[in-house]
């Protein structure tokens, strides 16, 4: 499970901007996010591929409704006004840790995560995403415009080794 760090907290206090009825968590993780999200919306579903991270978002918030998949590969007809994700993103390295490293670039995970969520979207819906500025914003960048999407930073976050930002995509 990841535990919650800089990221997962700027994620979260961008997301409890957001309203609506339904919103969606990839990589829900320690449940953090998604109980943020959970202040602003009617219903809240999270994934992750981590049953030890499901088990413990169940123990800490029995109103989350959660499953197991990749991304977001279980949802067919459910459109989320909103839906979040902290992927793995930096390039990987010689010890790769799937927690952290999100292929050999560090879009990849993004990528697939976004790919995943953008059939679920509503007409009005957002994605917020966060990327950091160790990883390709080139190829993630080349794929936003490949699949129409627009992206805006909604907050930006200095560390000591990256910057990282919460982007919104939209189509």
């Amino acid at each position: 499970m990841y535990t919650p760090a800089p990221d997962t907290f700027l994620l979260a206090e961008c997301a409890f901007k957001y309203r609506g009825a339904w919103a969606l968590e990839i990589g829900i993780g320690s449940g953090a996010v998604a109980e943020s999200l959970a202040a602003n919306f009617k219903n809240v579903a999270g994934t992750d591929i981590d049953l030890a991270s499901l088990a413990y978002c169940r123990g800490r918030n029995k109103n989350l409704m959660l499953v197991c998949c990749d991304a977001a590969s279980a949802f067919g007809n459910v459109k989320f006004d909103l839906v979040v994700a902290n992927p793995p993103y930096l390039p990987d390295d010689d010890e790769k840790d799937a927690s952290v490293h999100g292929g050999p670039t560090g879009v990849e995970t993004t990528i697939r995560f976004v790919k995943s969520a953008l059939p679920l979207l509503s007409t009005r819906g957002a994605m917020l995403v966060i990327v950091s500025s160790r990883a390709d914003q080139s190829a993630l960048d080349a794929f936003l415009t490949e699949k129409k999407l627009k992206k805006k930073v909604i907050k930006e976050k200095k560390l000591f080794f990256e910057r990282l930002a919460v982007v919104e995509l939209t189509s």
